[in-house]
C-alpha cells in the first residue's frame, strides 16, 4: 500500500533531512513505481550519490552544487557515519571546520573532523622509597599526570569504554534521508 507522508495536508519542504529507522533496501519495492517505497514517497538516502539536475529539479534548486557536482549532475549529502549538528557560532562549533565542496566555511554542509577535548589524568606518583602499605618503606606521593592515553577502562564493567578509533556518545544506526519532491 502506498502512503502519503503528509500531516494535515502539509509535507516537509524539499531538502529536509530526517532520521529514518525503517528498511530502505530493495526487498519490498513498490509495484507502481518500480523503486523502493522510500523513494516512491519522495525521499532518498543521504549517501553522497550524484543525481541528474533534470531528474531532480526541486532538490537541485535547494542544494545546487553545495555537496559537489557539475555539468548537469549534483551530489546529495553523504551522511553515512555522521552525527548532525545545528549551526553554531561559538568556538567549539566553528573550530577546524572544512567547507562543503560548493559551500563556505562554518556554513551549511561544513564538516568538523573527530576531536577529543584536551584533558589530563591525575595520579599519585611515589616519591623516594618503594611504595608499601605501612612502615618505614611507605612512600610519600606527589601529584603527576599520565603521559599516554588511558586504555584500561575496556575491562572494567559499567565504566566508560575506550575506542581505538574515535570519541563518541552512545549511538544507533539509522538512515538519514532527504526529501527530493
Amino acid at each position: 500500500m502506498f502512503y502519503h507522508n503528509t500531516i494535515n495536508g502539509s509535507a516537509p519542504p524539499v531538502g529536509s533531512i530526517t532520521a529514518y529507522a525503517g528498511r530502505i533496501d530493495d526487498s519490498c519495492p513498490d509495484e507502481n513505481f518500480n523503486t523502493t517505497p522510500i523513494e516512491a514517497w519522495g525521499w532518498i538516502v543521504c549517501d553522497g550519490r550524484k543525481l541528474n539536475v533534470i531528474d531532480y529539479p526541486e532538490l537541485f534548486a535547494v542544494l545546487g552544487y553545495l555537496y559537489g557536482g557539475s555539468d548537469g549532475e549534483f551530489n546529495i549529502p553523504d551522511l553515512r557515519g555522521m552525527f548532525l549538528r545545528g549551526i553554531g557560532t561559538d568556538e567549539a562549533s566553528t573550530e577546524s571546520r572544512e567547507k562543503a565542496p560548493g559551500g563556505k566555511e562554518n556554513q551549511i554542509g561544513s564538516v568538523q573532523k573527530c576531536a577529543m577535548q584536551k584533558h589530563k589524568h591525575q595520579y599519585k606518583k611515589p616519591v623516594g622509597v618503594m611504595p608499601g602499605k605501612s612502615g618505614s618503606a611507605f612512600a610519600s606521593t606527589q601529584d603527576d599526570l599520565t603521559s599516554d592515553p588511558t586504555d584500561d577502562l575496556k575491562t572494567i564493567p559499567g565504566k566508560i569504554k575506550v575506542s581505538n578509533y574515535e570519541t563518541r556518545p552512545v549511538n544507533m544506526f539509522v538512515n538519514y534521508i532527504i526529501k527530493y519532491q
